[in-house]
């Protein structure tokens, strides 16, 4: 389950680097080609499916709590994507591209790929954990917890 966990992690990692190129490749190509529409497809579809998957895994792979919940941590800021769109609209009265944008929505909308950094930082921070969780090789007993002095 421990490797499960890893390769899960390390394909969450994967997917999040590819949103950023994803992105990079929408914006700087011919708005005709719709190319920009990998990004949002593998945002709403791939990404939180991965997300969800590597919470379980963690769980079953018995990371520990804080492991868990930093891998929900990760799905969090990605449901955070979308509640940005819809928070700027409401409060700047601006349209998702390619509709109209205003300053104080471009400014806002900004924080996308703001927090699109930290979803890097926290999944490649799971994904480590589980690597030492794979190269740790056994289940820590409750035994082996136990202060020095104390057995």
């Amino acid at each position: 389950m421990r490797k499960t966990f890893l390769v899960v992690s390390v394909l969450v990692v994967v997917a999040v680097v590819m949103q950023f190129y994803f992105a990079a490749v929408g914006v700087f190509s011919d708005p005709d080609d719709e190319l920009f529409a990998i990004h949002g497809t593998s945002g709403r579809i791939v990404l939180p499916l991965l997300m969800i998957l590597s919470i379980v895994f963690a769980a079953l792979a018995k990371a520990g709590r804080r492991t868990v919940w930093l891998a929900v941590l990760g799905f969090g800021l990605l449901l955070f994507q979308t509640i940005l769109f819809i928070l700027t609209g409401v409060l700047t009265g601006s349209e998702p591209p390619p509709g109209e944008i205003t300053t104080a929505g471009t400014i806002m909308l900004g924080f996308h790929a703001l927090n699109g950094l930290a979803i890097l930082g926290v999944t490649g921070t799971v994904a480590s954990r589980a690597r030492a969780l794979v190269a740790e090789g056994r289940v820590p007993s409750p035994a082996s917890t136990t202060a020095p002095g104390n057995a």
